[in-house]
């Protein structure tokens, strides 16, 4: 095991799954209510559909061609090629569902997006709030940077003896964490930290 990996989640840290699923949305007839913050729920971004016809929505999304075309969030590109650069590789860890060819397309993406090679990939279930788990444990106690944008996800990291770094969103930022996560707005932040000011 490599101690240049990093343990990263990807949708709202490595891949911006949010603006690209609203991108998906409106090509399907379905406008998001501007008025709703964004959140976990998109359920909630979407009440003139059921939830359970969204949630059905975000399932074709997650199994769709889609998946291949998924942009970087943020700073991601030039973050993630200052680690590349210095010879790190990351162990994304997704909940995006188990389904086999999803799997290839999003690793595709990522490949696609950032080189060939650098992201080794670990599809969960979307709907198990503590899929990462059993991944994270294989992690335990190795201090290992884990870097995500779901709380409770961080949380799970850092009692497990990770160094966690919680990408900001308007949906986290009330979120009550453990005393040893560091909240970032940037890839470049995370660099600084691990790699050292440029």
């Amino acid at each position: 095991m490599t101690d240049k990996l990093i343990l990263t989640d990807v949708d709202g840290v490595v891949l911006n799954w949010e603006r690209h699923f609203h991108d998906y949305m409106r090509e399907h007839g379905h406008w998001r209510d501007p008025s709703v913050p964004e959140g976990y729920w998109k359920e909630l971004n979407y009440p003139r559909i059921s939830g359970e016809e969204t949630r059905q929505m975000v399932v074709h999304y997650n199994t769709s061609a889609w998946m291949m075309e998924v942009p970087a969030f943020r700073d991601a590109i030039s973050g993630i090629a200052r680690f590349k650069e210095a010879g790190w590789k990351f162990h994304a860890i997704t909940a995006m569902g188990t389904d086999p060819y999803s799997k290839l397309a999003r690793q595709y993406n990522l490949d696609w997006e950032f080189g060939e090679g650098l992201f080794q990939l670990t599809c969960t279930d979307m709907y198990d709030p503590d899929s990462k788990r059993s991944v994270l444990e294989q992690y335990e106690g190795t201090g290992m940077p884990w870097f995500e944008d779901k709380p409770s996800n961080a949380n799970l990291g850092a009692e497990l003896g990770l160094d966690v770094y919680l990408m900001n969103h308007p949906h986290n930022a009330e979120a009550t964490l453990h005393n040893s996560v560091k909240r970032v707005n940037s890839w470049a932040e995370v660099c600084d930290s691990l790699i050292g000011a440029s």
